[in-house]
């Protein structure tokens, strides 16, 4: 349908909680195609609602390869009022995000994730998934419940990003001037 801007890192929309949807509604379908369309103009591997100004509970993702051994979920897909019902084990990553764009953090995720909502169909679904899955749910579920990159980083990760982040907001104050 379109291709949406994204919204401003300093907008508060990407700090509030989205809310549940209709899987059915004209409105979320709508949202549906343009997170695609979006997403296939970036360099990213998913996209939520929040993130192109949308309050809706949802994203989409395109993992871009097979899917890793023991992960159930399909490698591109569609999660509506995701939920998070399990989580185990911890592994500090470095990650970036559409939103902060050429930033890259050390945070810490889970291992494996347990993830239930509903597919682009309306069908409930559960997948488990360690690695590259895990990390991209936790990632969007932070998007869907008004959680940002920069929130989520150690004290130890702080220190070693603080240099990057001042290099990365100067340089988006001269590129926004």
């Amino acid at each position: 349908m379109a291709v949406r801007p994204l919204v401003d890192f300093r907008e508060k929309t990407l700090r509030e909680p989205s809310r549940p949807v209709d899987p059915f509604d004209r409105e979320v379908r709508e949202a549906i195609r343009d997170l695609w369309d979006t997403l296939g103009t970036k360099r990213g591997l998913a996209m939520a609602a929040p993130q192109i100004g949308l309050p809706f509970r949802l994203f989409v993702y395109d993992l871009k390869r097979s899917s890793v051994k023991g992960n159930q979920a399909p490698v591109r897909g569609v999660l509506i009022n995701p939920e998070i019902m399990h989580r185990e084990g911890t592994i500090t990553v470095v990650e970036g995000c559409l939103s902060f764009p050429d930033l890259d953090l050390s945070i810490v995720r889970p291992e494996r994730v347990t993830v239930s909502g509903l597919n682009e169909a309306g069908e409930r679904v559960v997948y488990s998934g360690e690695g590259l899955f895990a990390r991209m749910i936790e990632h969007e579920m932070d998007h869907l419940d008004g959680v940002l990159l920069l929130d989520r980083q150690t004290s130890w990760g702080r220190l070693i990003s603080l240099w990057r982040r001042w290099t990365w907001e100067r340089s988006m104050r001269k590129r926004n001037s």
